[in-house]
This record gives C-alpha cells, sequence and structure tokens, in this order.
C-alpha cells in the first residue's frame, strides 16, 4: 500500500472518556460526527463514542443521519442544519432530530406526526453568525406561534455564537448570557427545555457554559481549537486527549540533485545545494498543501511544508502536484523506496479514495 491513513478508535475512545469526565454533572454530551466524522469515518466514530459515554450524536443534515441510520445506529441524531419543510416526513420517518428556523418546517412537523405522537426539534437562535436561526428578538413572537403545534414540540434551544478564541471574548460573555435568558423565557412554555451553546471552543475557554448539554467535535478528535486554553491551563490539556490521525505515503524514488539544477514543473525549484530528494505518491489531489490543521505549517510552496520520517522533518521541495510530491532527505538516515512519511493534511479535505485503516 503506497498511501493510507490509520486512524486509532482506542484514541478516540479516551479522548470521549476525558471529555466526559470534564463535564459538570447532569450535562448531555453530543459527539458531532459531521462531514464523515471530521475525516475519521463517520459511522467507526458515532460506534465508539457511544460506547465511551456521548449521549447522542451531532450531524450536520439529513443525508449524514440517513447514513447512520442504515448502518444500524439507534442513538438519538441531531441534524444541525435547517431543511427544507419538504424533508419533514424524513425526519419523522428516520427520528431525526432537526434544527428548526421557521414556522413552516414546524408545521410541516406537525401535519405530518400520526395522532397520539409527538415529534421533537431544536429550536436554532442566530447569535450573530447569519447562517441560520432565529433572530433574538424574535423569539418571543416565534415561540407564542410554535405553541399552538401541539404535535411537534421543541425539546432543545440551540445557538452557535461567532466566537473565535482570543478575539472576542467579553462579546462571546455578552452573546452567552443573552441567549441563557432566551432559554429561561422559552423554558416558561416548555420546562423540559434543554439548552446548549457549547462547542470545543466554548467549552474549553468558558466551562461555566456548559448549560444543559455540550457539542463536541474538534476536542473529540484530539483538535485544540483555544491556545488560550493550553494558555490558562499552563499548557497541560484535558488529560487523555490525543490525535487520533495519522497520514502515511512511502517513498517511490530517490534522487541525488546538483546545486544550482533545476526540477519541477517550468523549473521553478532551482536548488541552493547537493540534495537528495525523495518521491511520494501523494499530492493536491489527496489534500495535501491545504492549510493543515497544525498552525506551524504556513501555506506556500516549497520548504513551508514537510512530511516527518523517523521522527525528523523532510521539507517539500517545490510544489506538490496532483499526484505526487517531492521532500528533501538529505542527511536523513536510512531513506529508502518503500519508507513511510508521516504527512500534514487537513482531515477534511483528505480524499475520500485514501484507504482508513481502524486501529
Amino acid at each position: 500500500m503506497l498511501k493510507w491513513i490509520e486512524i486509532d478508535l482506542k484514541t478516540i475512545a479516551a479522548n470521549v472518556r476525558a471529555i466526559k469526565r470534564s463535564l459538570d454533572p447532569g450535562v448531555a454530551f453530543m459527539a458531532v460526527v459531521k462531514e464523515d466524522g471530521y475525516g475519521h469515518g463517520a459511522l467507526e466514530v458515532s460506534r465508539t463514542a457511544l460506547a465511551n459515554g456521548a449521549d447522542m450524536l451531532g450531524t450536520l443534515t439529513l443525508e449524514e443521519a440517513a447514513l447512520l441510520r442504515r448502518a444500524g445506529v439507534r442513538a438519538p441524531i441531531a441534524a444541525l442544519a435547517p431543511a427544507p419543510a419538504a424533508d419533514a416526513g424524513d425526519f419523522i420517518r428516520l427520528g431525526v432530530i432537526p434544527a428548526v428556523d421557521s414556522l413552516d418546517f414546524i408545521r410541516a412537523l406537525d401535519s405530518k406526526t400520526a395522532a397520539g405522537r409527538k415529534t421533537y426539534y431544536y429550536l436554532d437562535i442566530d447569535s450573530g453568525l447569519k447562517r441560520w436561526g432565529v433572530e433574538p428578538k424574535n423569539v418571543p413572537a416565534f415561540l407564542n406561534a410554535a405553541f399552538k403545534f401541539k404535535k411537534a414540540i421543541p425539546a432543545a434551544m440551540s445557538t452557535h455564537i461567532a466566537y473565535a478564541p482570543q478575539k472576542n471574548m467579553i462579546e462571546a460573555e455578552e452573546k452567552l448570557s443573552s441567549f441563557r435568558e432566551l432559554g429561561q423565557y422559552a423554558k416558561r412554555y416548555y420546562p423540559a427545555l434543554k439548552l446548549h451553546a457549547a462547542n470545543s471552543a466554548v467549552l474549553c475557554d468558558f466551562p461555566h457554559w456548559q448549560l444543559d448539554m455540550v457539542r463536541i467535535g474538534n476536542l473529540l478528535y484530539g483538535l485544540y481549537p483555544s491556545k488560550f486554553y493550553l494558555k490558562k491551563t499552563k499548557g497541560q490539556p484535558i488529560k487523555g486527549l490525543e490525535r487520533p490521525w495519522k497520514f502515511y505515503a512511502r517513498v517511490i524514488s530517490i534522487k541525488k540533485v546538483k546545486k544550482g539544477e533545476s526540477l519541477g514543473y517550468a523549473s521553478d525549484y532551482v536548488s541552493c545545494k547537493p540534495m537528495t530528494i525523495a518521491t511520494i505518491p501523494a499530492g493536491y489531489a489527496d489534500g495535501l498543501t491545504l492549510e493543515p490543521a497544525e498552525k506551524s505549517i504556513k501555506i506556500s510552496a516549497g520548504q513551508s511544508y514537510w512530511g516527518v520520517i523517523n521522527g525528523r522533518k523532510a521539507p517539500f521541495v517545490g510544489r506538490a502536484a496532483i499526484a505526487h510530491t517531492i521532500l528533501d532527505v538529505t542527511g536523513l538516515p536510512g531513506v529508502k523506496t518503500g519508507t513511510p512519511v508521516l504527512l500534514p493534511i487537513r482531515r477534511t479535505a483528505a480524499s475520500a479514495r485514501i484507504p482508513r485503516l481502524y486501529k
């Protein structure tokens, strides 16, 4: 096998347990598995998360949730982005909780729910992202209208605040406080309503805003969205949180390059020294050179990217091609054809054609 992705499910299981331990008593834990589990495999991650303490799953769309249902997942699933009212019947049929921000969708849910039954939804509030959600000022009137539907019932109220770690913390506190006030108002109508606003960044930087439930994606996969959190905790992450993902490609060719010799398309790279170079069968079609999650690696050609061979850096040489990349392996011992190279790649950008090997 020339290239593959290793995913350690034991690491994901440990991450789930570590996150669960960090929550206040009684706070529910939604494991977010949208975009194929951030590239890790939605089904495998879902089963692992549920077996290790997650209370429910979050997808982005009904289609993502339907794949899990067809694979036999029976746990509660919420689709976190709104859908057309025409999909209301499919949500009911599959037992998936929709995110709602329109009375038309509630009306459709209510009309398609069988007599004597109830269908639950999450009412989403727009706290500034402007993607979707009911405007806060319209919530009282919206709830008054929604209260007329007796078979479609809100189980939760959610929001996604426009928070970027360490950039707008005061604004974030204000918006979280305002959201809680709206939630308390809504609980006059629906006392059992659950409130949730904490994604991974909010849980890290505002752990006092766990409310009734958290919805966690990045932390589940060992990715910390907040440098402020690491600074605040003196660099000590939640105990047990690690990255389960490794992308490898094997060296398929090794060559010597003289000083001043050019290489690559249009001879756009000229060697400034004698070099040993190695070619790997991975390029931008696989997701390389798209911005990786590791913040120390910048977007540019040449030696701003690198692979890792036996714990040592091997910088990219020139531009990555569609299916191949050249690395500088000068001075690295033990490099030969077949040597595996660990590569940085944004997980959701990794090609679905690359085999996933689960440990």
